[in-house]
């Protein structure tokens, strides 16, 4: 699966906050906007941890020992590799904090595909009034977000209506998380229904019988 910017600034936002190694306070999310991360970058990732503080040691002390050995306006905030957890200075020319994610945008992102979420709430509205239709259309509009998707389908396996399988199985799913929640739907439609599927003629029968009742080839 080809790994988005998107996958990662999620990775990140839910990942445990590194502490600055300098100051002890805890890291915030920067995003490098101006780099493409299709094309790389000398950080190889388009979010890092940064220390904001401005009364950190690192940060403070930087000013008067880049004045003095470089004769440069400049000091050195700390980042750090989500990956890795590496730390490393980075060299910074102001106070300025372009870049870094507030904490309310992380908050808001991270409630996204949770009961918190209107886009989740609707979805609930149209399970109890047993409306497929919208719960399949959000499931296949590929410009939801992926985790108000899988709540579409798992809404649509409880719904446990048959007519939700040929739609399910004729579409193609290009994210796998998205097509593993999916079949988990279906196969969650069947134990309601308490049908299966032949996997010789697809037919839809009842769970049980040695034989299908449409091309009667063995079950077993």
């Amino acid at each position: 699966m080809v790994v988005t910017k998107a996958d990662v600034y999620e990775k990140v936002i839910f990942a445990e906050r590194p502490v600055c190694p300098y100051c002890g306070n805890e890291m915030k999310v920067w995003a490098l906007y101006q780099i493409s991360f299709a094309c790389g970058s000398r950080w190889g990732t388009p979010y890092l941890f940064i220390c904001a503080n401005d009364e950190c040691r690192l940060f403070v002390d930087g000013w008067e020992h880049m004045r003095q050995t470089y004769s440069r306006p400049c000091s050195y905030r700390c980042v750090c590799y989500p990956d890795s957890g590496k730390t490393e200075m980075m060299a910074v020319y102001s106070y300025d904090k372009s870049g870094m994610i507030d904490e309310a945008t992380i908050a808001a992102d991270k409630a996204r595909g949770t009961l918190k979420d209107p886009a989740v709430q609707q979805l609930l509205s149209h399970f109890q009034s047993g409306d497929i239709g919208n719960l399949l259309s959000c499931l296949f509009d590929r410009d939801v977000y992926y985790r108000v998707r899988l709540k579409a389908a798992e809404l649509i396996g409880e719904l446990g209506l048959l007519e939700a399988i040929e739609p399910l199985r004729n579409y193609r799913f290009r994210d796998q998380r998205i097509a593993d929640g999916v079949r988990n739907a279906i196969r969650r439609i069947h134990d309601i229904a308490g049908t299966q599927e032949c996997p010789y003629c697809a037919e839809i029968v009842e769970a049980g019988p040695a034989t299908c009742s449409h091309c009667g080839r063995s079950l077993s």
